[in-house]
């Protein structure tokens, strides 16, 4: 019984989390966004100095677009039951489309991003698979 009030739970969180997607390309946040890299740059490499010398703002929009998809993979890895590569494909697909809505929008499109997106959900599947035990097909 606990097992199908989690589903139901994961489910609405990752449909909230789609239409917050949704939102956050669509919006005008693009230069609120570009503050927020900057920010944590000067945060890490200045303030609290434990950033190494070659990371530059890039590198920190970079490891905010992986760390905006490992929910998704997650989520997808928890609702679906699908393998991670399967997760990886749907994360794929999914970076690509908000890509394409970037270029109607007219916003900033970039192929990279949908590396760092599937590099992302590929890292929450992985964890899902890592510590979810499915039954094995086999035999005892």
């Amino acid at each position: 019984m606990w097992l199908v009030r989690t589903t139901w739970i994961v489910r609405a969180v990752l449909v909230a989390y789609a239409a917050a997607m949704l939102l956050v390309v669509a919006g005008p946040w693009g230069h609120a966004l570009n503050r927020l890299t900057v920010r944590l740059y000067v945060q890490f490499r200045y303030t609290w100095p434990i950033a190494p010398d070659w990371a530059l703002p890039e590198h920190y929009g970079l490891l905010l677009n992986v760390l905006l998809f490992v929910p998704l993979g997650v989520g997808l890895a928890l609702v679906t039951g699908w393998r991670w590569w399967q997760v990886c494909l749907a994360a794929a697909a999914a970076s690509t489309a908000l890509e394409l809505l970037q270029l109607v929008l007219p916003r900033d499109a970039d192929p990279v991003d949908v590396l760092t997106n599937t590099l992302g959900a590929a890292v929450g599947a992985l964890v899902v698979t890592a510590c979810v035990r499915r039954p094995s097909r086999r035999g005892p």
